[in-house]
């Protein structure tokens, strides 16, 4: 992090990440920047419109704008253009949490969700980003990947998520959910995942749609129901970017 650039856009993907407004001494720390430093882009950034601060506490959180540059970005993409049908069907069909996910490098990057009515409290929500092999979604991805090994074996060589890693479970799933079309994922306690890939013309993954649900709504009876609803789901958004 050592141009001015990468600075402005560290501290605002920081406060876009956070779950609330933040001190400065406290993003200051989070990024290993100077106080000093850290106010002056701070100051920057209210200048141009990206982050406000409040004036009776002195913490800063990002504005609207930010969302705007997102949606702009977002709303180009085939897939958001006409998955929210798609997401719309497989909630009223599952009655559970349904996500739409796509690949961005080696992370899952969660563009909608629609949450059950009856919901757990999760961790993600629109616009969370999550390690692909730590999804369900990003599993089907990988798996419907010419280089879903590649990835894992890279992922397994950092320092910050190879110990979480079993790399060996991970390509075995990967070949058995390229094997069977869905994955499952099993990985939070008392939660389960079940997803399947989206591919355009060319046969390329462009994006996949989950149903997260608890382990006592979706025992493994229950299971080939919402794994149909999801791959007729899939099939029917693929049929629909493949006609734009």
């Amino acid at each position: 992090m050592e141009t001015a650039v990468a600075k402005a856009f560290a501290v605002l993907e920081a406060l876009s990440r956070a779950r609330g407004p933040v001190r400065l001494s406290a993003l200051a720390a989070d990024l290993g920047l100077q106080k000093s430093t850290a106010h002056r882009v701070l100051g920057e950034l209210v200048a141009l419109g990206y982050v406000t601060q409040d004036e009776a506490s002195g913490l800063y959180r990002p504005t609207l704008r930010t969302w705007e540059l997102g949606t702009a970005v977002v709303a180009d993409l085939p897939v958001k253009q006409v998955a929210a049908g798609a997401l719309q069907q497989l909630h009223a069909r599952t009655g559970e949490t349904v996500s739409l996910v796509v690949r961005d490098g080696d992370d899952a990057l969660y563009l909608d969700k629609l949450v059950s009515p009856r919901p757990l409290r999760f961790t993600t929500r629109v616009g969370s980003r999550l390690p692909l092999p730590f999804t369900a979604g990003g599993t089907a991805l990988l798996a419907a990947s010419p280089d879903g090994e590649a990835v894992v074996e890279r992922m397994a060589a950092r320092d910050d998520l190879g110990h979480r890693l079993d790399v060996d479970r991970l390509l075995a799933e990967l070949g058995t959910t390229r094997e069977r079309g869905y994955a499952i994922a099993t990985g939070h306690p008392g939660l389960v995942g079940i997803a399947a890939a989206v591919l355009d013309r060319d046969d390329e993954p462009v994006a996949a749609l989950s149903v997260s649900a608890p382990s006592d709504r979706l025992s493994e009876a229950d299971r080939p129901a919402v794994v149909e609803a999801v791959l007729t789901t899939t099939a029917q958004l693929a049929e629909a970017i493949g006609r734009l």
